[in-house]
């Protein structure tokens, strides 16, 4: 059973185990160079999201809270696994630092295929992570990274979220739309990178700041003309193998936003 709890070193084997049994069309022929090229994929939650949006790979997102949030992405997981499709997991709200939900979050790593991409974290307040809870922190990070590849994603503090890459990711996920949020000029921000920085870039999530509605500023459909797109531009001139993420809202316009991606992509010539 993938929810039995494991040992790391176990965990470590059951993983390579796991890699091993999959069907060639799945993990060794996944018809895209994930070494060299942009890849362009879209967040789901339901199973049947699927077979809605032309994407070429998926995150499977997974709401905190959300009624039976585990046996959705266990239902998408399963299903992409059955098409050849890879896909990262994506768990929403949960914390490392909070031990009650390092069940659910050992069995989104379990579940996992490329990466599973959690937010940056602080203390309850609001402080970087020293002492105890960089402890506690780093011995649930190793729990997880001994089953899955672990990339973190600016979503708690933008501002200092470069203090928390170096100290604690492998692998980064860098949303456009949280540096928008955050008031930071994302063109800006992805210029000033380093190129250690930018090497940890496997992922990025792409969607538009622009005005409060329905409790947020973000998440909106990309525009050709927009910053974001801007600063993938930019990032693209010193990497372009990673994984390009859609996350909006306004899900009818997914398409459209799809599109504009991979028009960018055709652009750099990748």
């Amino acid at each position: 059973m993938l929810t039995q709890y494991y040992s790391k070193p176990l965990c470590a084997v059951k993983r390579i185990y796991w890699l091993l049994s999959l069907s060639p069309p799945y993990f060794f022929e996944s018809g895209i160079d994930y070494n060299m090229s942009m890849r362009i994929g879209t967040r789901v939650v339901f199973s049947e999201e699927l077979d809605t949006w032309d994407a070429e790979f998926f995150q499977i997102s997974v709401y905190c809270g959300m009624k039976d949030n585990l046996t959705q992405m266990k239902h998408c997981a399963r299903m992409c696994r059955e098409r050849g499709i890879r896909y990262v997991i994506h768990p929403v709200n949960y914390y490392l630092l909070d031990r009650e939900m390092m069940h659910a979050l050992r069995i989104m790593a379990e579940w996992s295929d490329l990466a599973l991409i959690l937010h940056d974290e602080k203390t309850y307040e609001g402080k970087r992570l020293f002492g105890h809870h960089h402890s506690r922190f780093q011995e649930a990070l190793d729990e997880l990274s001994a089953v899955a590849r672990v990339s973190f994603e600016n979503a708690r503090d933008t501002h200092d979220v470069r203090w928390f890459w170096h100290r604690y990711a492998a692998s980064v996920t860098l949303d456009l739309g949280h540096v928008e949020l955050a008031g930071i000029n994302s063109v800006h921000f992805v210029r000033s990178l380093h190129q250690e920085e930018i090497n940890k870039i496997d992922y990025v999530h792409m969607h538009r700041n622009n005005g409060w509605r329905n409790g947020l500023t973000d998440h909106w459909p990309l525009r050709p003309d927009c910053r974001e797109v801007s600063a993938l531009r930019e990032l693209l001139k010193r990497r372009y193998d990673i994984g390009v993420i859609l996350e909006i809202n306004e899900t009818e316009m997914t398409p459209e936003s799809l599109s504009i991606l991979r028009d960018l992509r055709d652009e750099a010539g990748i």
